[in-house]
């Protein structure tokens, strides 16, 4: 709907992925994973690794990114939409801008508020 909007409002809109996003979440809780093949250390087989941060395929991962962007966001000044929990604005002057996340694409829409 926010991507129908700008288009008939002929809105600025900017796109970004985030490469590494699931590899920027922060744990809540301890998980030990077993020494990946290739990487096991001699006489230490049966030795298990305890994660820092988060990793890909880790069913933790996109909550533990969420949160890390969604702290970010309010520290900078964006609502959160009370609805869509992925949408925040932020106003400043006559300007508004939208970012939408959707998983580990962020969107960015720029308004100028006509006066």
């Amino acid at each position: 709907m926010l991507i129908s909007q700008a288009a008939q409002s002929r809105w600025q809109i900017f796109q970004m992925d985030v490469k590494s996003a699931f590899l920027n979440g922060v744990l809540e809780e301890e998980i030990y994973i077993e020494q990946p093949p290739g990487y096991v250390k001699i006489r230490e087989e049966k030795k298990v690794l305890k994660l820092k941060k988060a990793l890909y395929g880790l069913k933790q991962a996109p909550r533990a990114w969420n949160t890390h962007i969604d702290i970010y966001f309010k520290e900078n000044g964006f609502k959160q939409c009370p609805y869509k929990h992925a949408l925040y604005t932020k106003k400043s002057g006559g300007n508004v801008m939208f970012i939408a996340l959707y998983v580990a694409m962020i969107l960015f829409l720029w308004v100028t508020m006509m006066r």
